[in-house]
């Protein structure tokens, strides 16, 4: 939907879950010389400042990525995939920005690397350009980027489908809509499992809310595609992450969405991620519950 900013939610828990599921799958690609493809289905502005008065507005990022940061110290011992994590957006918060996953990704492409990112909000799509020719920042310093990357501007779901399957069969898919349409969970449904069908070989992250009034929809959408994956002779395994940061039966009508937590669905998982991605869960369930 065009009235979703992500502006208003940048940084927050359920951003810092998704993006460390986001840096471990990377990085197990990574560990390869064959090449990948990244297709981000909803990418946003790809960076983000955390002075703007949207974010200021909802405090998400104070309640999350920077309350992260304040519970790190130098000698504390992280987990592998929240060191992982912390190592490639910190160096954005010393300068006031967070890093969406377009950024995040840029950090991990090689030269025989594919990404393509799409999102359909004007606003968005403008600054995403901008945001996809600007230097990287890290640890060293700022680093300049010359590596074509693949910019949509379409409905999400027919971008993907027209992508699929690329030229590079490694890779893969990620899949973060912002679930404000009920429809978004039969439209993510059918889109992921025609990646299945087509690009058999890719990993898929799908983020999804764990929101009180859609409980039987989320449910409904995870188990078709767990048992989707299933099929035919080349079945897949699959599994899901859950960071929950609200007791759900605590939430009032004054709460507004009804909004307790996030997800990762895995399919096609790489090696270890299902381990990783738990500890970091875990961690994170200590700092922001």
């Amino acid at each position: 939907m065009l009235s979703y900013q992500h502006e208003y939610h940048c940084g927050n828990s359920a951003d810092v879950l998704k993006h460390t599921a986001l840096c471990l799958i990377l990085d197990s690609l990574c560990r390869k010389d064959k090449p990948f493809t990244i297709i981000d289905t909803h990418s946003g502005a790809g960076r983000f400042e955390l002075n703007d008065e949207r974010s200021l507005k909802t405090e998400e990022s104070k309640n999350g990525i920077l309350k992260l940061k304040d519970s790190i110290q130098a000698d504390s011992i992280l987990p592998y995939g929240v060191r992982l994590y912390i190592e490639k957006e910190f160096p954005y918060l010393k300068h006031g920005l967070y890093a969406g996953s377009p950024e995040l990704e840029r950090l991990f492409l090689r030269e025989s690397d594919q990404l393509h990112v799409n999102d359909l909000h004007p606003q968005a799509m403008e600054k995403l350009k901008t945001n996809m020719s600007l230097p990287l920042l890290e640890e060293e310093g700022v680093l300049p980027f010359s590596k074509k990357i693949n910019i949509h501007s379409e409905d999400a779901f027919k971008n993907l489908k027209s992508l699929i399957p690329p030229l590079i069969k490694r890779g893969l898919v990620l899949c973060d809509p912002s679930f404000e349409d009920g429809e978004d969970y039969k439209k993510v449904t059918e889109a992921l499992k025609n990646v299945r069908r087509k690009w058999n070989t890719a990993v898929i992250a799908l983020w999804y809310p764990l929101l009180k009034r859609r409980k039987n929809e989320t449910a409904q959408m995870l188990t078709e595609l767990e048992d989707f994956g299933k099929l035919g002779n080349n079945p897949a395994e699959s599994f899901k992450t859950e960071l929950i940061t609200k007791d759900p039966e605590s939430l009032t009508q004054e709460d507004g969405p009804h909004m307790y937590g996030s997800g990762i669905f895995v399919m096609n998982p790489p090696w270890k991620l299902k381990e990783n991605l738990e500890e970091a869960a875990a961690f994170y369930t200590g700092i922001f519950r």
